[in-house]
């Protein structure tokens, strides 16, 4: 029986065997795959080349010549009134040790400990100043090369990826040949001007970030930019650095006796810090506060002949903007006014409106060539509001020279202020 059924179903049974290897074309699959692989190798490469600048533009916005865009650190803001209320506890705490530091006997070694403390902070923020040296030569009426040098104080700011850069003081470099820059670590290297501001007579200098060493990048530090508009009172002890005395590496302490001044320049206003450190008339620098950050630029141009060696520095806060622009080579934009706030007491007496009121006009100016005047009060750019100077500063310097504005202004008239709107190209300070 079982053979009977093995004997029927034996068409069923079969034989597997492998079947032979084809070496031509496994080689023929191999080669195909490589090659495609090859290639697909190659388009992608070249696809990131021509792609990775426009994809790093986007996430790290460069100029056309591939150097990064310079934005300083914000400014932190003021704390407002209602942020500083302390409770009892705090109140009596502090009522407390101010007891306890009226009857402390100090010693002599205490004010020197103070001494040591600031003199570290000084030579903290010394790893972000530079030694300026101006060169020039001339020839004298005997056809002889004369060759002189002029030295300042600089302070790095920060670098655009390709550049570090540095702010100083222009006068000094005006007219030279070469400038060499000297690093905290005693390194030298060459320098150009980028650009540089005829309203405060500061430029920002420019040293090729592969002229220096690795070494020389991490003994570096960029300087702590703080505020002139917060944090400081009339007393504050600082630290006057680079050249108070008229040469560098100089050093002095004071305290703040003023901070109510203002610079009037064109089309921008300054707060000028005051203090009771006395220097040179030829000094140049920085005031720091206690925390090593800069908080004005030393500028002797606008002490009274009575006090012309006193300290002085125009406030950082205002700065700020000025020196974003020449960090990144930007013209500065100029309209031609000089202009101050309007008071309360003008306001509400005289019915000045409120804005930034022109109290003179530079002549030949964009403003002028447009008809501005003395008496304006400028109360919108474009569709930018002004009711103070600060507004006004801030909203020019969004501009560029070139761009055309609406200047809307309020204008004294037989039937009180009237508004008029006028077109103007914005300039380039010069």
């Amino acid at each position: 029986m079982k053979e009977h059924q093995d004997s029927d179903y034996s068409f069923l049974q079969e034989k597997i065997k492998e079947r032979p290897i084809n070496r031509k074309k496994l080689i023929r699959t191999s080669l195909n795959t490589a090659t495609f692989a090859v290639v697909f190798g190659l388009v992608a490469c070249v696809t990131f080349i021509l792609l990775e600048p426009v994809i790093g533009n986007w996430l790290n916005p460069q100029k056309e010549d591939g150097v990064e865009i310079v934005t300083l650190p914000a400014e932190e803001e003021e704390m407002l009134p209602e942020d500083m209320v302390q409770d009892e506890n705090e109140l009596n705490q502090g009522e407390n040790i101010s007891s306890a530091v009226t009857t402390v006997d100090l010693q002599l070694s205490d004010y020197e400990d103070m001494y040591d403390k600031l003199y570290d902070v000084a030579k903290e923020a010394g790893r972000g100043m530079v030694t300026v040296t101006a060169m020039s030569s001339n020839v004298d009426w005997f056809n002889n090369t004369l060759e002189s040098e002029n030295e300042t104080t600089g302070f790095i700011l920060t670098d655009n990826g390709k550049e570090i850069l540095i702010l100083a003081d222009y006068r000094y470099v005006s007219k030279a040949s070469e400038i060499m820059i000297t690093f905290t670590d005693k390194t030298q290297a060459s320098a150009v001007v980028k650009k540089y501001d005829r309203n405060t007579g500061l430029a920002v200098l420019a040293v090729d970030m592969s002229l220096l060493s690795l070494d020389t990048k991490e003994a570096i530090k960029y300087m702590n930019l703080g505020s002139s508009n917060s944090g400081n009172k009339v007393g504050d002890l600082v630290i006057a650095v680079g050249s108070p005395l008229g040469y560098v590496d100089s050093l002095c302490y004071g305290n703040i006796t003023s901070l109510g001044n203002e610079i009037n320049t064109i089309d921008m206003n300054y707060k000028l810090i005051t203090t009771d450190i006395y220097g040179s008339s030829n000094a140049s620098g920085a005031i720091l506060n206690t925390k090593g950050q800069i908080i004005g630029i030393i500028n002797q141009n606008y002490n009274s002949s009575d006090l012309e060696n006193q300290i002085s520095a125009i406030g950082i806060s205002e700065l700020r903007k000025v020196m974003e622009s020449m960090s990144n080579a930007n013209d500065i934009v100029y309209l031609g006014l000089y202009v101050t706030d309007v008071t309360d007491v003008a306001q509400s007496q005289l019915s000045v409106p409120k804005g930034a009121y022109v109290t003179d006009i530079r002549l030949s100016s964009p403003a002028m060539l447009v008809g501005m005047q003395k008496g304006d009060v400028v109360t919108a750019i474009d569709d930018a509001v002004i009711t103070n100077v600060a507004e006004y500063m801030n909203e020019l310097r969004t501009h560029a020279p070139g761009e055309e504005v609406t200047i809307t202004i309020q204008r004294m008239s037989v039937d009180g202020y009237r508004e008029i709107d006028v077109k103007v190209t914005l300039g380039t300070l010069e």
